[in-house]
């Protein structure tokens, strides 16, 4: 069976999330209209709370997975 590994695609999320910031941050500096904070209510502000409930949800399913691989395991034995 395969040994299913969620930890390192969460990982790459949690990071673009955090180079999105760390952009984010970069361009608020640059840009100050009303077009930005028209993008950051329609679009940005979004976008963390649904990583972070995506991120639970996959943890979530590890979490599941692992517990379907031990009863696995432990009816082969």
């Amino acid at each position: 069976m395969k040994e299913w590994d969620l930890h390192a695609p969460a990982g790459k999320i949690e990071l673009a999330l955090k180079t999105l910031q760390i952009t984010e941050a970069a361009v608020e500096s640059q840009w100050t209209d009303e077009a930005k904070r028209r993008f950051q209510e329609t679009h940005m502000s979004a976008v963390e709370p649904n990583v972070r409930s995506m991120l639970d949800a996959i943890s979530q399913l590890d979490d599941v997975l692992n517990a379907a691989r031990r009863q696995c395991r432990s009816e082969d034995q």
